[in-house]
C-alpha cells in the first residue's frame, strides 16, 4: 500500500512546471522590464545627441554665413561710399585713382572702373594710364548696368590679376566719372578668395575632422578650410546642387564629398550673395559612431546580461533541487515506517526545516507556529522594500525633471547670449558666468525653501544681493506674495538683466541716480488669483537712448518673463531713465493685501 502511495506521488510529479523552469522564468521577469526599459532610454539618449549635434552643425553654418556676409556687407558698403565721392561726380579721374586705391587697400584687394563694354578705364593694381587689358566680367557689367544695382559677382578669371577672383559691382549714375552722356560706368572692387578661405580656416575644422566649404552661384568652390589650392573653382556634386536648390538651409547625411569621404552637411544660403552657399561637413562615420557606440555596446551587454542571469539561474536550480530530491527520499522512507539517509543540515535554511519536521514530527504544531511568524515577517519586509522601491522611485523621477529643467535653462542661456555676444568672447564669457551667478543664486533660494517656490522679496533681496544697503535702491512692497520654483528663476534673472544694464548704462552708473523697485497685488474678480504688480523704474542716471536692436535681455524681459509667469510685460526706453512694468497672476498666502 505504502509503495503505491509512493509510486503514485511520483507520478503525479511527472509533466507538471519543475522548479528549474520557474526559476528561468523568475530571472526573465526580473531582467525584461529593465532591459526594455535601458533599451529606451538609450535609444533616446543617441537620439537627443544625434538631434544636438546635427543642431551644432547647422548653427555653426548660420554662424558662418553671417560672418562671410558681414564681409561682403563691408565691400559694398566701401563702394557704394567712393561711387558717391565728389571727385566722380565732377569726373576728376586722378582724384577718384586715389580714393579707390586707399579703399582697394584697405580692404586687401583693388579697385576697377569700366565702361559698359568693360573696357577699363583705370585699375588700382596698375598706375594711372597704364596699358590696361579689356575687363573679363562682361555678364556682371552688364547686369549692373541693367539693374542698376550693386551685388556680388561669382568667382571669374581677372583679365589684370589673371587669376580668380570675386568683385562688388556699383553702376555709376549716367553721364559721371567722365562717361559720355546717357552712359553709364561701373565700380568694382575685387579681391581673391584667400580672404574668404582665410576666415573658414580660422575655425579648425580640420582638427575635428571635417571642413567648410564656399560655394558661388554656379556650384563651383570659392573657398575651403582646407585644401584650397587642390578644390578652388571645382564643380561642387550633382546632389550637392540637387539638395541646395530653392532651400535657404538644410541637413544632407551620408553624401560623398569632392574629396570622397562620406559626411553629414549643414548649408545655408547667404543674404548678400543669394545664390552663395556655405557648407559645413563633420565625417559620417564618426558621427554615427558616436551615438550608435552606446547602443551597440548596451546590446552587447544585455546579451551578456542574459547569458550570466540563466547560468547563475542554472546552477541555482540545481544547489535547491539536489536537498530536495533527498528530502523527498527521507519523506517516502517515513511513510514506510524507515528512518531518514540525511543526517548533516542542509545550507538552505527553509529546506533544513523541512528537514528536521520529517524527523520530529512530535514538533509540528511549534514548526507550524514559527512558520507562520517567519511568514509574517517575509511579508513586512516585503512592504517595507515596497515603500522604499516607491521612494527610490519618486525621488529619481524628482532628480530627472529637475536635471532636465536646469539644462534646458543653461542651454536656452547659452544659446542666446551667443547671439547676443556678437564674435566677442571675452563679452559672451563675462555676460554667460553673470547670468549663471544669477541662476546658481536662484537655486540656493529655492534649495533653502525645499524647492516649493520662494516669496517675491526674497527673490528680490537675492537678485539685488551685491547693492543691498545702497541708497540708491528704494524697495517695496507686501510680503507672502508666493511664487513657484519656475516663475521665482526667472524673475532673478530678469532683475538681474536690469541691474546690470544700470550699472553699465543707467541709474546705477552715476551718484546721482535712483532705481525704485515696487510691487502690489491687484484683485481681478472673486474667485481668481490675484495679479502681482511689479514695476522697476530708474531716474537720476544718463539719458536714455532708445536700442538699435534687441539682444538677449530685452528678449527674455519684454517675452521670456512673461511667458513664464503667464502674465504681461512692458520694457521703455523714456529718456530720463528705463522703467519696466510686469503683470502677472500669482497665488495669495495668508495675510497678504490684508
Amino acid at each position: 500500500m505504502r509503495a503505491k502511495h509512493s509510486a503514485s506521488c511520483r507520478a503525479t510529479g511527472r509533466g507538471r512546471t519543475g522548479l528549474r523552469d520557474y526559476l528561468f522564468a523568475l530571472v526573465g521577469l526580473v531582467l525584461a522590464p529593465a532591459l526594455l526599459l535601458g533599451a529606451a532610454t538609450t535609444r533616446e539618449l543617441a537620439s537627443t545627441y544625434r538631434l544636438s549635434e546635427e543642431a551644432g552643425l547647422a548653427s555653426t553654418a548660420e554662424a558662418l554665413a553671417t560672418a562671410i556676409d558681414r564681409e561682403m556687407e563691408i565691400a559694398l558698403t566701401a563702394l557704394s561710399t567712393l561711387a558717391a565721392s565728389p571727385s566722380l561726380a565732377a569726373g576728376n579721374i586722378s582724384d577718384a585713382y586715389l580714393q579707390a586705391q586707399a579703399v582697394g587697400r584697405a580692404f586687401g584687394g583693388w579697385v576697377a572702373m569700366l565702361e559698359e563694354d568693360s573696357t577699363q578705364v583705370f585699375n588700382t593694381r596698375l598706375p594711372l594710364g597704364a596699358p590696361l587689358p579689356r575687363g573679363a566680367g562682361d555678364p556682371f557689367v552688364g547686369r549692373a548696368i541693367s539693374t542698376g544695382q550693386p551685388f556680388v559677382s561669382d568667382l571669374f578669371l581677372g583679365a589684370t590679376a589673371a587669376k580668380p577672383v570675386i568683385s562688388t559691382f556699383q553702376p555709376l549714375p549716367p553721364g559721371t566719372a567722365g562717361a559720355s552722356a546717357g552712359k553709364r560706368r561701373v565700380l568694382l572692387l575685387a579681391f581673391t578668395p584667400d580672404r574668404l578661405t582665410t576666415l573658414l580656416e580660422r575655425q579648425h575644422f580640420e582638427d575635428r575632422g571635417g571642413f567648410a566649404v564656399l560655394t558661388d552661384g554656379n556650384s563651383r568652390v570659392v573657398a575651403r578650410s582646407s585644401e584650397q589650392a587642390r578644390f578652388l573653382n571645382q564643380p561642387s556634386p550633382e546632389w550637392f546642387v540637387r539638395a541646395t536648390m530653392g532651400l535657404d538651409e538644410g541637413l544632407i547625411r551620408g553624401e560623398e564629398s569632392l574629396a570622397g569621404h562620406l559626411g553629414l552637411l549643414a548649408f545655408q544660403r547667404l543674404e548678400r550673395a543669394p545664390s552663395w552657399v556655405v557648407a559645413v561637413v563633420t565625417p559620417f562615420e564618426p558621427f554615427q559612431g558616436r551615438w550608435r557606440g552606446p547602443a551597440l555596446r548596451y546590446m552587447a551587454g544585455s546579451a551578456l546580461l542574459a547569458g550570466v542571469a540563466a547560468l547563475l539561474a542554472l546552477l541555482l536550480a540545481r544547489r535547491i533541487l539536489r536537498p530536495l530530491r533527498t528530502l523527498a527520499q527521507d519523506a517516502d522512507r517515513l511513510s514506510q515506517g524507515g528512518v531518514p539517509t540525511s543526517s548533516s543540515p542542509e545550507r538552505i535554511a527553509e529546506i533544513e526545516t523541512l528537514r528536521q519536521a520529517l524527523w520530529r514530527l512530535v514538533s509540528a504544531l511549534r514548526a507550524q507556529g514559527a512558520a507562520e511568524g517567519r511568514a509574517a515577517a517575509a511579508e513586512e519586509s516585503a512592504a517595507e522594500l515596497g515603500e522604499a522601491a516607491r521612494r527610490r522611485d519618486l525621488l529619481v523621477a524628482e532628480l530627472n525633471h529637475r536635471v532636465k529643467n536646469m539644462l534646458a535653462t543653461v542651454q536656452s542661456l547659452t544659446s542666446q547670449t551667443l547671439r547676443g555676444s556678437g564674435d566677442d568672447p571675452e563679452r559672451f564669457v563675462s555676460d554667460l558666468t553673470g547670468r549663471l551667478r544669477t541662476l546658481a543664486q536662484a537655486h540656493d533660494l529655492l534649495i533653502k525653501v525645499d524647492w516649493e517656490g520662494a516669496d517675491v522679496d526674497a527673490v528680490v533681496a537675492a537678485a539685488l544681493a551685491p547693492w543691498q544697503g545702497d541708497s540708491r535702491l528704494s524697495i517695496s512692497g507686501p510680503r507672502g506674495v508666493h511664487l513657484d520654483s519656475n516663475q521665482a528663476q526667472a524673475l532673478v534673472l530678469a532683475l538681474h538683466e536690469l541691474s546690470t544694464n544700470a550699472v553699465k548704462y543707467g541709474a546705477l552708473s552715476v551718484e546721482s541716480g535712483l532705481v525704485e523697485i515696487r510691487w502690489q497685488l491687484r484683485d481681478v474678480s472673486p474667485g481668481d488669483k490675484p495679479w502681482l504688480e511689479l514695476r522697476w523704474r530708474e531716474r537720476g542716471g544718463p539719458e536714455v537712448r532708445p536700442p538699435t536692436r534687441s539682444g538677449f535681455g530685452s528678449r527674455l524681459l519684454e517675452q521670456g518673463l512673461p511667458r513664464q509667469l503667464k502674465g504681461e510685460a512692458v520694457l521703455s526706453h523714456l529718456p530720463e531713465g528705463v522703467e519696466y512694468r510686469l503683470s502677472a497672476p500669482v497665488r495669495r498666502e495668508r495675510g497678504v493685501g490684508r
